[in-house]
């Protein structure tokens, strides 16, 4: 379903992310699952998202992930909006 797949770019854009800068920081995160859920509140859609960090990350490495799970480039899309600009390709008769 269309919003399986969006869901499923942002969640893998988190993940990627997220291990990319523990790995760069040197901290021992060891896995990351993220579980989003779409939903409308009225004309608003709404998305929750769940980070499960495993590893032995202390409190300040924990909420800094968290931090940056809120700046992801697909993230920082969906909050922003997208201007969508639709044409017609010409087509052979």
């Amino acid at each position: 379903a269309p919003y399986d797949v969006l869901l499923a770019s942002l969640g893998g854009c988190t993940a990627i992310t997220l291990r990319m800068y523990a790995e760069r920081k040197g901290w021992p995160l060891t896995a990351v699952e993220v579980d989003l859920k779409h939903y409308k509140d009225g004309d608003r859609s709404k998305i929750e998202r769940v980070l499960h960090l495993t590893g032995a990350l202390d409190a300040d490495q924990r909420a800094r992930l968290a931090d940056i799970a809120e700046r992801t480039p697909v993230t920082l899309t969906l909050k922003g909006g997208a201007d969508i600009a639709t044409t017609l390709a010409e087509t052979a008769a």
